[in-house]
């Protein structure tokens, strides 16, 4: 039977378009926005608004009464990431790449919000933060999302934009020009680097990982003490990292 002439559940398809658009958004998105973008009416919608988030799937703003995606679906995320076979294949270069540093390191892979941490490894080296699994990490600020923006164009730039809608108008076009300005440096160098600029104290060295085929699999990130680690790009530790990311990247089709 083909997939056309399957019976399915209307109501469940309705859901997922509504998901969706919150998912494209990655902010909150109101009631009528919603109704607008999935062609219901707008009680229609907040009907199923009601049970999505019951369940955890949607989250309301008590203050704006906008939506965002909720825990559960965080969760559903997170465990589709597991599933991954890259994420799991990450676990032995993150473990070389922190044991030949001292330093920790995580492995993230594209999504729609942007860069997700999912698998960490800590290193030998005291360090005040431990990124999460699920972490989603920021394109205007992190080595990791610098890294996404230079060697993803297609897939980073929303996001990239949904970032910049987040911060004062007069202030967008000259930190969108200078965010892509940066991610053309970073795509001639394959590296990136931020010092404090997420957490203060805290450098960070980021590299893609590319595969046989030259397409883009995910973020290598070293990250430490600005007191140990000074993210030197060209400095052992990015030696180390460029290697391990290019290694990894030979393993994958």
């Amino acid at each position: 039977m083909t997939a056309a002439a399957q019976r399915g559940v209307a109501s469940v398809e309705a859901a997922a378009a509504i998901l969706r658009v919150l998912r494209a958004h990655n902010q909150l998105v109101g009631l009528q926005a919603l109704a607008a973008q999935t062609g219901m009416s707008a009680s229609r919608v907040h009907h199923y608004m009601v049970s999505l988030v019951r369940t955890g799937l949607v989250r309301q703003d008590p203050q704006s009464k906008g939506y965002v995606l909720g825990a559960f679906a965080l969760e559903l995320g997170l465990a589709a990431a597991d599933s991954l076979s890259i994420q799991h294949t990450s676990a032995a270069w993150l473990h070389r790449l922190s044991e030949q540093t001292g330093e920790s390191s995580f492995f993230a892979v594209p999504s729609p919000r942007g860069p997700l941490i999912v698998r960490w490894e800590q290193g030998s080296r005291p360090l005040t933060v431990h990124a999460r699994l699920g972490t989603v990490m920021p394109l205007l600020n992190s080595a990791t999302g610098l890294v996404w923006l230079a060697f993803d164009r297609e897939r980073s730039l929303p996001v990239l934009e949904a970032e910049l809608r987040r911060i004062d108008p007069a202030s967008r076009q000259a930190l969108r020009r200078a965010r892509q300005e940066d991610a053309e440096a970073v795509r001639r160098a394959g590296i990136a680097r931020t010092r404090g600029t997420m957490i203060s104290n805290v450098n960070a060295l980021s590299c893609p990982v590319l595969t046989r085929s030259r397409q883009f699999a995910g973020i290598l990130t070293v990250l430490g003490l600005g007191g140990y680690f000074a993210a030197d790009a060209k400095g052992r530790t990015a030696r180390l990292l460029r290697t391990c990311a290019a290694d990894f990247g030979r393993t994958l089709a």
